[in-house]
């Protein structure tokens, strides 16, 4: 009978490492599994990165209080007196808040001040209308639809370069030490987006990191719009999103949402300028050039009048190269659905050119 159950014992085992995925470790991006409750996945995220946390967060606070000249307690005036954040996410995504809770009591830090790092988004579009770098591009082919992103950020967020992967069995999300979610990728949709901070903020929206991590528990386009007409989003953004069967290209901001689907074959893609959206924190605003949408206008015409061209790899080279990749860029990834076919997913660390490919 002893001999029985061990036998059975071994079995079960063999199954269970069988269904898991491979886990891949390259030394400069961090894989964390995440299969457990909200507080405990948090948790395990800042038990297993407590000193990259730390670091993170502490050089977050620096960064943002030498260029905005605010310090911890006009963080916490922004959060809890003048804004309704905290009640977007207790309505919209309360679970999420657990999970930052547990990044926090993993690393031994306040939760408030893990909080504010997850919300330093808001808070520096709170504060000013300084434009970043993210940068993103799609292609639409016969049967086959590919995105392209690069996700910037200030140095001072750079940290050790090791952005994080966190597995969440139906979706990947992107992201850094200390936070819950820059963007990501499940098998029915691609999640980027780019800031658009000289359009107009909600105070009453969902941050940044909760409606990402919400919008890829979601299955389709039309789901997208749906959840994006009930939740209003906390800063103004360009999400450029795909699918198996669809990109839409979108611009949200307090007052106004711009929404472009792919009509056809061709090239698709987004800076931190807004191309339709007027929604304009200032009337004396004006447009100003950028040269990556001239960089990326005349890629995609090259890449058009090139033959048989490799969509993936092709835009993986585009966002390779200056200024589309720059000092601010942390992280990179590329994903292409085919009908009929496995997806693609590579995601990158463009500081050490180490890469992952990713499967569901």
């Amino acid at each position: 009978m002893k001999r029985y159950r061990i036998l059975i014992i071994l079995i079960v085992l063999t199954a269970c490492v069988g269904n898991r995925k491979e886990i891949p470790s390259p030394q400069s991006i961090t894989y964390l599994p995440q299969t457990n409750t909200p507080y405990e996945n948090g948790k395990y995220h800042g038990l297993q990165l407590k000193n990259e946390v730390r670091l993170q967060i502490e050089g977050w606070e620096k960064g943002i209080t030498s260029i905005l000249k605010i310090d911890r307690d006009s963080m916490c005036a922004i959060v809890y007196k003048h804004t309704n954040f905290l009640t977007a996410i207790e309505r919209f995504a309360p679970e999420l808040r657990e999970e930052m809770n547990g990044i926090a009591d993993g690393a031994g830090l306040d939760r408030d001040l893990v909080l504010y790092f997850n919300l330093g988004e808001e808070i520096f579009n709170f504060c000013t209308t300084n434009v970043e770098s993210c940068s993103n591009i799609a292609f639409q082919g016969n049967d086959i639809r590919t995105l392209a992103y690069n996700q910037d950020l200030p140095t001072f967020l750079h940290g050790k370069n090791r952005p994080v992967i966190l597995d969440h069995q139906d979706h990947y999300v992107f992201t850094m030490p200390g936070s819950i979610a820059l963007s990501g990728v499940s098998n029915k949709l691609a999640v980027s987006c780019n800031s658009l901070p000289m359009l107009r903020m909600n105070k009453d929206g969902l941050p940044l990191v909760f409606f990402i991590r919400q919008l890829l528990t979601l299955n389709t386009m039309e789901e997208v719009q749906q959840y994006i007409a009930k939740v209003p989003l906390a800063i103004a953004q360009n999400l450029l999103l795909i699918s198996p069967t669809e990109i839409s290209n979108i611009e949200i901001s307090k007052n106004q949402t711009e929404w472009e689907s792919a009509k056809g074959d061709g090239f698709y893609h987004h800076t931190n300028f807004p191309l339709r959206n007027t929604d304009f924190k200032s009337p004396d605003y004006r447009p100003a050039a950028c040269e990556r949408y001239n960089y990326l206008d005349q890629k995609k015409v090259n890449l058009l009048e090139t033959a048989n061209f490799d969509p993936a790899i092709s835009l993986e080279s585009i966002c390779a190269q200056a200024p589309i990749r720059n000092n601010e860029t942390y992280l990179r990834f590329v994903v292409t659905y085919r009908k009929h076919q496995e997806m693609t997913l590579k995601f990158i660390n463009p500081k050490t050119q180490e890469s992952i490919h990713l499967k569901f």
